[in-house]
């Protein structure tokens, strides 16, 4: 009946270790859709920090180029991926680049 017991047991273990949780892996500036359309061009370094938070990286020598990156690897499914890229010209936004942009409203 031990042997049953210790059997059974061991059997459950094993069956169970391999449903191992894990975690959907966030990383990045979390950038939707709602606030990237509020970025415009001619904003201020101010304004575009106040609606989309610090940026991930930005080049050290000027500080004009600001990346948003944002990476969701879940559990199951595809790696999701997205970047936007600001250039700014004396102080004011120029150009937006990379996979997420504002829409244009007409």
């Amino acid at each position: 009946m031990r042997n049953v017991i210790i059997a059974v047991a061991a059997i459950t273990i094993s069956i169970l270790s391999g449903c191992v949780y894990k975690p959907n892996i966030q990383q990045g500036n979390v950038l939707n859709q709602k606030e990237i359309n509020q970025i415009r061009p001619g904003m201020t370094k101010e304004q575009v920090r106040f609606v989309l938070g610090n940026p991930v990286l930005n080049t050290n020598l000027e500080n004009n180029t600001w990346y948003y990156l944002y990476y969701l690897i879940p559990s199951r499914g595809d790696r999701i991926e997205k970047r936007m890229i600001l250039t700014f010209e004396d102080d004011k936004l120029a150009t937006i680049q990379g996979t997420e942009k504002p829409e244009i409203e007409e």
